[in-house]
């Protein structure tokens, strides 16, 4: 790949970097986005902020990776002739699900050991993760469908990693961050959609840097709905456990894991695509230095082929050689 020079940047680019950037800048109390937390995670500020830095790169959206426990909405009939679009709304609600729990960070306290100085540990100690989730414990048995014949609403218990989307100028700034996100075990990351190259006012291809196998979910209760549809959202139903406080323990205790595991992979990223990306002068080739006696796949080939031919035709000269002694040897004896 040859080197991207800044002036190669289109100019429309250039102006969606600056708004995003813009949005960016607001003052943590001031800003809110789309998801449960409403801001950008602390775990992944400062690599959002070197990604920002490289001309012809901007981050459009993030997750540093979470716990979190949600409950699933009530699912509306759709009416005749008439097109349902499905709607998500993060505080939860009918039709949407809530989120019981989300964390960023390790659930510190339960499951596997974790650092002791840890306010959030202080803050849920006494409690039991039935607590912390909002659900009673239950008898393990599972509902049947209500008087409508509806099935319940589950609550699920998710680990996410990492998820990083990208805007970048062109395909050579794009092709980089794919390498460096591959290389660093986000083996499902790719272009977020053709229709990015396809804008009306110029391509802004959009890399969604990502890893699904170390996704974690499990359904670990339901919600005891009232079987009249007239439920208003004042009620408070109960939200019964499937599963026992120490099944939830060994859910925190591999998502904890595999936090670690998202770290380290998140860090191979920053580095790998720092290697790969120069702040000043664009993307450039990956030109890794050949040791001495390195060879292309095809040389090989052929070498490996000539070194066969030779060990075979030495393998018969010498049958030959042990056949013509071998007659010698029996032409000599009485």
């Amino acid at each position: 790949m040859s080197e991207v020079k800044a002036s190669a940047i289109p100019e429309v680019f250039e102006s969606r970097k600056r708004k995003i950037l813009a949005e960016l800048s607001v003052p943590d109390a001031e800003y809110t986005d789309l998801s449960p937390k409403g801001s950008v995670d602390e775990g992944i500020r400062d690599l959002i902020h070197e990604i920002n830095t490289h001309p012809g790169l901007v981050t459009t959206s993030s997750c540093a990776g979470r716990i979190s426990v949600f409950l699933e909405g009530r699912k509306k009939q759709p009416k005749p002739h008439e097109e349902q679009e499905r709607q998500f709304v993060a505080s939860g609600g009918k039709g949407a699900g809530k989120w019981l729990y989300v964390s960023h960070d390790p659930l510190q306290g339960y499951g596997a050991p974790c650092g002791s100085n840890s306010s959030e540990r202080d803050s849920h100690q006494g409690k039991s993760l039935h607590e912390l989730f909002g659900m009673v414990p239950g008898d393990g048995k599972p509902p049947g469908l209500n008087k409508q014949g509806k099935a319940p609403r589950l609550v699920r218990f998710h680990f996410e990693p990492l998820i990083l989307h990208i805007m970048t100028a062109t395909l050579q700034h794009a092709h980089p961050v794919l390498s460096a996100a591959s290389s660093s075990g986000f083996r499902e990351s790719g272009l977020q959609s053709l229709r990015c190259l396809e804008g009306d006012e110029g391509p802004s291809p959009i890399v969604a840097v990502r890893s699904a196998g170390l996704s974690l979910e499990s359904v670990i209760g339901y919600c005891e709905d009232s079987d009249a549809d007239d439920v208003t959202a004042t009620d408070e139903p109960v939200l019964r456990s499937l599963v026992t406080e120490e099944y939830l323990q060994m859910l925190v205790a591999i998502a904890n894991e595999r936090f670690s595991i998202n770290t380290e992979r998140k860090e191979r990223f920053r580095e790998n695509l720092l290697v790969l990306y120069s702040a000043s002068r664009g993307p450039k080739t990956n030109k890794k230095t050949k040791s001495p006696g390195w060879e292309d796949a095809q040389t090989r080939r052929e070498r490996m082929r000539a070194e066969g031919l030779m060990r075979q035709k030495l393998l018969q000269d010498q049958a030959k050689d042990n056949e013509v002694r071998d007659t010698l040897q029996a032409t000599k004896e009485p």
